[in-house]
């Protein structure tokens, strides 16, 4: 899975700073995970969580990131957040294939 992260400017009223944003690649555009977009407050805040979201694996459905441990706790974030979209167990056999944009998001379009 293809995945980017833009940084972007908070506002006034969201206490200045930045927003970190995963952006995932379905199909000729990138999606962004607006739900789990990160605000920071300085420089460093960026940088750390730019590294995060590039380094670790991603929740292909709301861009959540994922410790340094890979997929771990991708289960039960999965049944506690995305069961009502397709179960977990039919979502991990595309997830752990690298298919799961393909199949779920880009066929959305």
């Amino acid at each position: 899975m293809k995945t980017k992260v833009e940084v972007y400017p908070a506002t006034e009223q969201e206490n200045g700073g930045f927003w970190v944003c995963v952006c995932i690649h379905v199909s000729s555009y990138y999606k962004h995970m607006q739900k789990s977009r990160v605000h920071c407050l300085d420089k460093q805040a960026v940088a750390d969580a730019t590294w995060n979201a590039l380094n670790n694996k991603v929740c292909p459905e709301c861009g959540h990131v994922f410790s340094t441990h890979g997929w771990d706790g991708i289960d039960a974030h999965w049944r506690a957040n995305h069961e009502d979209i397709i179960s977990y167990e039919d979502a991990w056999k595309l997830i752990s294939q690298d298919k799961y944009v393909d199949v779920m998001l880009a066929s959305a379009e």
